[in-house]
């Protein structure tokens, strides 16, 4: 015995308009809210200052560990 055609698929059309509602309110409360770049000021306008890059290398180091096994590792040495 099958239901009436009316009936048939009402969940499914019921379940999918909730899930479509639900998925249009978090895109328009996403979009709503203001996404800055940088961070807004708090006291005024702060130029801010970017050193500039400095020259790193790699260098080889000798080390002692905690039984006096002297070994050589690999260091990165910015001057």
């Amino acid at each position: 015995m099958q239901a009436p055609a009316q009936a048939r698929d009402g969940g499914a059309l019921a379940a999918g308009i909730i899930g479509g509602l639900a998925l249009g309110g978090l895109a328009a409360a996403a979009a709503s809210q203001p996404h800055y770049a940088y961070p807004a000021p708090a006291y005024g306008y702060r130029p801010v200052y970017y050193a500039p890059p400095r020259d790193c290398w790699i260098q080889r180091r000798r080390a002692r560990d905690e039984f006096g096994n002297v070994y050589y590792r690999r260091m990165r040495v910015c001057g």
